[in-house]
């Protein structure tokens, strides 16, 4: 498909330009160093993949990236604009991930009074806790109290954002900021053991009416996008979701306005823990346990980066109430950045953020079940691919996304896991809570507008000819409206396309129609349902799939409006010319 190799192109791509980056600064070093100066520095093929700022770029995360640029930019991006981003994300995540460097934050020399913190995120070190240079936040006072923990900020670090500087005190203070992070370390086990003790399966109803502090350790397993807080009082809302390390339960984080930007002290993977968060009243969610930032809540978070960076990987010793456990209650292996494409005949056994792209096969209704007296949603969708098929299981808010898609479309799921069964079978579960995300390719608009897809579209006439012989169901194609028809019974335009070539009748589904006859200005006109005289030999890019029945189907359309001289006379003219010719 055509998706696929986009991609596939994409990667060529990025690899070649990741290469002449790292040779061009060793090149470079080696110049400021006086070394090999007469010679440029050439990166040999026995080590290039055992640097980790030029390992191949990974298939999956290309993938997903490039699906969720195109899904949410319906009129396109340029492919330059998308190899930079690509590119730009790509240094600054994937090596921070492997090697785990810890999140870049502002330098001391920033903080100026010309400056204003509320951009900036800053990590510094708290060397004396009777001579502050920053008003402490009260949310921090139960923590300096004499005999609670009075070791804790010594030559302690901690992350803030959100802080004014006073203009009154004699030397550069800081005013107190409730975005603020304790950074802890492998050090910090007692600590940690003693003060998070409690579990989401503690938490009950009875105690969040009488107002029961909860001290929950969890893991980071994705951070949401800034979206509309629906909420009284406030404009918009960051959700993240995160595991209860204890119980393996999982929970949504809130953050809200003001507090949106403390999802910048820590990232995905990361420990925290929470003391005396809001816990809503509500425990019957789709989505899990609810739960707050509240005035007196207390974050504090151990960086993967300081377990990767100290190798305590011997810590985790595979109990799920192991607070160290980095690698999951599960032992399971990340494959966020492998290098090779999945395919539904080489699934891992055991995997976490595993990554497939496929075409939808079928999508069973709901069959919810009942987790600790709660409902949760759950769908079952068939998903193939030239080597086969496999059955995935989506819980909650994901099921439900995937259930508006139709049968023959193309889809990226991004952030499963995989898990060997006593059967040797391989089950599948996503689920947003560890970071499941779905994109639909088949009715992305923005694809269908990146130029290099005029390299790789195919005939209508190739399509007729061989589409049932091969692993052919979905193409892109460049074709005009040749004529139409409406179903009635099944309340759906029918379009006829010629591309010059050939010319099909595709069935056009949701809004598509509608698409179609607002782009070129048109309507249905009056009661019987006629279509204006316009629309006949408009020129259209369109995103088209084969269905196991032999019908098209019209997935995304978008106006060209590259040629508009070209006319259905034509078309006819230049199939006549081939026949001719043949």
């Amino acid at each position: 498909m055509d998706f696929e190799r986009l991609i596939e192109n994409y990667c060529d791509s990025l690899n070649s330009k990741i290469l002449s980056i790292y040779q061009t600064k060793r090149a470079n070093r080696s110049k400021e160093n006086n070394e090999n100066e007469n010679k440029t520095f050439k990166v040999s093929s026995d080590n290039i993949f055992y640097e980790p700022e030029i390992e191949p770029m990974s298939w999956s995360w290309v993938c997903a990236r490039v699906a969720d640029m195109l899904t949410h930019n319906p009129h396109g991006l340029t492919e330059c604009v998308m190899l930079n981003k690509l590119l730009s994300e790509w240094q600054d995540i994937s090596v921070e991930y492997r090697k785990g460097i810890p999140k870049t934050f502002s330098p001391f020399r920033t903080i100026l009074p010309r400056y204003n913190t509320k951009i900036r995120d800053y990590e510094l070190i708290v060397r004396n806790i009777k001579s502050f240079d920053m008003y402490i936040s009260p949310r921090l006072y139960r923590f300096t109290i004499d005999g609670y923990y009075p070791e804790l900020f010594k030559d302690r670090r901690v992350r803030f954002n959100r802080a004014l500087l006073s203009k009154t005190a004699p030397k550069l203070t800081f005013l107190n900021t409730g975005n603020i992070i304790i950074v802890l370390t492998s050090n910090d086990e007692e600590l940690i053991n003693n003060l998070f003790t409690d579990s989401f399966l503690d938490v009950t109803s009875d105690d969040i009416s009488n107002g029961r502090g909860f001290q929950f350790w969890m893991r980071v397993v994705n951070i949401g996008p800034k979206e509309s807080a629906n909420l009284i009082g406030f404009s918009n809302k960051v959700c993240v979701y995160v595991r209860d390390m204890l119980s393996t339960r999982c929970a949504t984080l809130i953050l809200l306005d003001d507090k949106i930007q403390m999802a910048n002290l820590f990232k995905t993977g990361d420990f925290l823990g929470i003391h005396w968060p809001y816990v809503e009243s509500s425990l019957e969610t789709q989505d899990g346990m609810i739960i707050h930032y509240s005035d007196l809540t207390v974050f504090f978070c151990l960086p993967m980066s300081e377990l990767c960076k100290e190798d305590n990987s011997k810590k985790a010793k595979g109990g799920i109430k192991n607070k160290f456990n980095y690698r999951d209650y599960s032992h399971m292996i990340d494959y966020k950045f492998h290098h090779e494409r999945f395919f539904m005949n080489q699934l891992p056994s055991r995997g976490l953020n595993v990554t497939l792209y496929g075409k939808l096969e079928r999508i069973s209704e709901n069959a919810p079940i009942l987790n600790d007296g709660n409902p949760v949603d759950r769908y079952a969708i068939k998903l193939s691919d030239k080597t086969g098929y496999v059955s995935i299981t989506l819980w909650g808010k994901i099921g439900r996304e995937v259930t508006e898609f139709q049968v023959g479309q193309y889809i990226v799921l991004e952030g499963l896991r995989t898990w060997k069964n006593f059967d040797d079978n391989i089950d599948i579960n996503g689920d947003t809570s560890i970071g499941t995300m779905v994109y639909n390719v088949s009715t992305a608009k923005g694809w269908l507008a990146i130029s290099s897809l005029r390299n790789c579209t195919i005939p209508l006439n190739t399509i007729i000819k061989y589409a049932s012989n091969t692993y052919l169901d979905q193409f892109v194609c460049r074709c005009l409206i040749n004529d139409w028809k409406i179903n009635e019974e099944l309340n759906i335009i029918k379009w006829y396309l010629d591309d010059g070539t050939g010319a099909i009748w595709v069935d056009a589904i949701s809004n598509i129609s509608q698409d179609i006859l607002n782009s070129i200005g048109d309507a249905l006109n009056g009661s019987s349902g006629h279509l204006g005289s316009n629309i006949k030999g408009k020129m259209l890019w369109c995103c088209i799939s084969i269905l196991e029945s032999g019908n098209y189907q019209l997935n995304s359309v978008i106006t060209d409006y590259s040629d508009s001289s070209r006319s259905l006379a034509q078309a006819d003219c230049h199939r006549m010319l081939i026949e001719l010719q043949n």
